[in-house]
């Protein structure tokens, strides 16, 4: 399949092209593994088995298969045809077609979603809303879905990350090592695709008054990024240590706001 996608934007340009290397470069790594495990420890005490979730930016499915392992029925959107493609040849064979329905949908277009009745809550994994340009417009569409008291689990880039600084900061390039606290958009590689990044307050701020933050952790403070998965691999002792330490942690004051990515926890608001 081609990669161009005619007619297809620039973001979605990038991600269908992304799709082709993402369970490479980051679901099937030891690094990618542990993150991901971190989220689900956190979702699988808020989303319940019987309900029905929407998911945003699913990729290529594996949230919403995990989900529906656990008898939870999904509707999975991303803006991306070929993550949607490549989620629908992965669940294939899984025994859970039943409760996932994956679908072509930008969360941009998200009041376009005909939904037979409120979702019971929804979920979005590693920072694909840090792509949306106008999160106030997300929150509107999103609470117009969603019964009150819905959990909402958002995964967004982190603006502090440990080893982001220490990589860099051993190189001598400290202008890279701290540009997340400085700047609030930065560019994906040379896709020309742009990403939000938000300090906690500002989600909340974001999100309100439609829903309220319960809690937020992080995820990815002691446990490395993918690209030194090289690395992880060859020290498994020393990363089991550091995901024990992540357990610890992630929620406690001040280390919580630190992480690759930060998981925040929202409550639809009764109106």
């Amino acid at each position: 399949m081609s990669a161009s996608f005619a007619g297809a934007s620039l973001p979605q340009t990038y991600w269908n092209t992304a799709a082709e290397t993402y369970e490479h470069d980051f679901t099937e790594t030891l690094v990618g593994k542990l993150w991901r495990d971190s989220v689900w420890r956190e979702v699988d005490l808020g989303l319940l088995p019987g309900t029905r979730v929407l998911e945003l930016n699913c990729g290529t499915g594996i949230d919403a298969l995990h989900l529906a392992s656990r008898g939870i029925s999904v509707v999975a959107c991303d803006i991306s045809s070929r993550m949607i493609e490549l989620a629908h040849q992965g669940a294939a064979n899984t025994g859970f077609t039943d409760l996932v329905d994956f679908r072509v949908l930008p969360t941009e277009q998200l009041d376009s979603l005909q939904a037979k009745e409120l979702f019971d809550g929804a979920f979005s994994n590693f920072s694909g809303l840090n792509c949306v340009q106008d999160l106030s417009q997300t929150r509107r569409d999103l609470a117009a879905l969603l019964k009150p008291g819905s959990r909402v689990f958002l995964c967004m880039l982190g603006r502090f990350m440990p080893w982001e600084i220490l990589r860099y900061g051993a190189q001598g390039n400290w202008t890279k090592a701290f540009q997340k606290l400085r700047r609030n958009w930065i560019q994906v590689t040379e896709s020309g695709v742009e990403v939000r990044l938000y300090y906690r307050k500002e989600i909340a701020k974001l999100f309100a008054p439609d829903f309220r933050l319960r809690s937020w952790k992080g995820i990815g403070i002691a446990v490395p990024p993918a690209y030194m998965d090289h690395w992880a691999r060859n020290f498994p002792k020393t990363m089991k240590g550091l995901s024990l330490v992540d357990r610890v942690i992630s929620r406690a004051p001040i280390f919580r706001n630190w992480g690759g990515c930060i998981l925040y926890e929202f409550e639809r608001t009764i109106q």
